[in-house]
C-alpha cells in the first residue's frame, strides 16, 4: 500500500527562535493554527501528551469540539518537533513535523505529515495546511490572518 506525505513549505520573515516558539507554544498555535481551536502542552519533551481542541466550524454557535491526543514523538530545539496522532479515524499512525531552518534572513518551515493511503485522502489537510502556515507567516509578521 502506498503512504502519501503532505508536504507544505513556507518562508517566514522572522527569525528561527520566533518560529521555534510560534510552533511549539499552545498560546501561540491557538492563535494561528486552526482559529478557534485551542491547544494544551502540558509539558514539552519527548514522550509528552499534547492536545488539540478542534472546533471544525468554530465559527458556527454550537459547534461540537473534538479533542485529538498526539505524543511528541520528537524535539530538536529550533530545528525539529514531531507529532505522532494515534487516531480511531486513520488507519496508521500520522505524524506531523515542523522542520526549520534560516534562509535569507528568515526562516524556512516545512509541515510534514506522514500516514496517508491515498492523494485523495491527504488533498484537504494539504490545503488545511496551506492556510495554516499562511496564518503563521501573518501572525509573526505582524499582519491580520488572512484565515
Amino acid at each position: 500500500m502506498e503512504h502519501i506525505t503532505v508536504e507544505c513549505p513556507i518562508l517566514v520573515n522572522a527569525s528561527r527562535e520566533q518560529v521555534w516558539l510560534a510552533v511549539t507554544e499552545a498560546e501561540q498555535l491557538s492563535v494561528w493554527y486552526a482559529p478557534g481551536s485551542p491547544w494544551d502542552i502540558p509539558k514539552l519533551e519527548a514522550g509528552a501528551a499534547i492536545y488539540f481542541h478542534h472546533s471544525p466550524n468554530s465559527y458556527h454557535a454550537g459547534t461540537e469540539v473534538i479533542t485529538l491526543q498526539a505524543t511528541i514523538e520528537a524535539i530538536d530545539p529550533k530545528r525539529r518537533f514531531a507529532l505522532r496522532w494515534e487516531l480511531d479515524f486513520v488507519g496508521e499512525p500520522m505524524v506531523t513535523t515542523f522542520l526549520l531552518e534560516e534562509e535569507d534572513g528568515g526562516t524556512r518551515l516545512v509541515l510534514t505529515e506522514s500516514g496517508y493511503e491515498s492523494r485523495e485522502q491527504a488533498r484537504p489537510t494539504e490545503e488545511g495546511y496551506t492556510m495554516s502556515l499562511k496564518n503563521l507567516k501573518a501572525h509573526l509578521e505582524g499582519r491580520e490572518l488572512p484565515y
